[in-house]
């Protein structure tokens, strides 16, 4: 994604964005951020932030 608040603004609209490094996909679960591998059913809490660009220029929806 081009910039932090474009990914922000993509999980508050209930997208799911998949990094094109790990795989993993992330998105809001009750205003929190939630993370899983593949196409798993179970989402965990993320503790990832979204503070340096590494973070979210991998990020697609």
């Amino acid at each position: 994604m081009e910039s932090r608040e474009a990914v922000l603004e993509a999980l508050s609209a209930g997208k799911k964005l998949t990094s094109t490094v790990t795989g993993l996909q992330y998105i809001y679960i009750d205003g929190k951020l939630h993370a899983r591998h593949g196409e798993k059913n179970d989402w965990s809490s993320s503790a990832l932030c979204f503070d340096n660009p590494p973070s979210w220029l991998n990020l697609r929806d």
